[in-house]
């Protein structure tokens, strides 16, 4: 069985693309293409759904960068506040959970500010449960999240190449739950009783 850990996902033109950015910027995207879709779904007009969205890409990027900070400690301020490298490999682009509150934090503060009628927040909850499973696939590429702890089970993994010892994939059950939560979360999104923020205080529950 293969090792669990595969920080260079592939090349282009000898370009290394790491896993971790990649499923980073991919769980952003997916987490903002839906709530682009639940907008629409729930007819909201253009003029808002391209604020919301640019400021929910915007404070993705951000949390994803600050997070660093809460992780790993004020050492890492230099390298986090430089944003020109935001895909630096030596510490990571920073967490998926920290972009995902980032973009629901900066998506609120937008609706805010242009006076959306209602709340914004219920279009968020199944995009983030979803773009979470897929941040989590690069943080089990990457080793960068940790993995679990040793098993004899047919889909534990090599924590490294050559190890002599398999261990479970944490991360990649982490994205499973998310996707059954995503799921619920999508079953749940028009029953009354789950409105005016209440789906999205649910999902975080979650």
């Amino acid at each position: 069985m293969p090792a669990a850990v595969k920080p260079v996902l592939f090349e282009v033109f000898g370009v290394k693309v790491y896993s971790h950015p990649f499923f980073l910027a991919l769980g952003i995207v997916v987490l903002l293409v839906w709530v682009a879709y639940e907008a629409r779904r729930r007819n909201w007009p253009l003029h808002e759904i391209v604020p919301i969205g640019l400021a929910g890409f915007v404070g993705a990027m951000v949390g994803a960068r600050l997070s660093i900070l809460f992780f790993n400690g004020p050492s890492t301020a230099p390298i986090v506040l430089d944003f020109y490298k935001l895909f630096d490999p030596r510490i990571g682009p920073g967490s998926i959970l920290g972009a995902i509150a980032g973009a629901y934090i900066a998506g609120y503060v937008a609706s805010r500010a242009i006076g959306k009628a209602g709340c914004a927040c219920d279009a968020f909850a199944p995009a983030m449960a979803l773009g979470m499973a897929v941040g989590r696939i690069g943080d089990f590429l990457s080793g960068e999240d940790g993995l679990g702890k040793p098993t004899s089970l047919p889909w534990g993994v090599h924590p490294i190449a050559g190890s002599d010892y398999l261990v479970h994939p944490a991360p990649l059950y982490d994205a499973g739950f998310n996707l059954v939560w995503f799921v619920v979360l999508l079953a749940l999104r028009d029953n009354p009783h789950f409105q005016s923020g209440r789906l999205l205080k649910f999902g975080v529950a979650g």
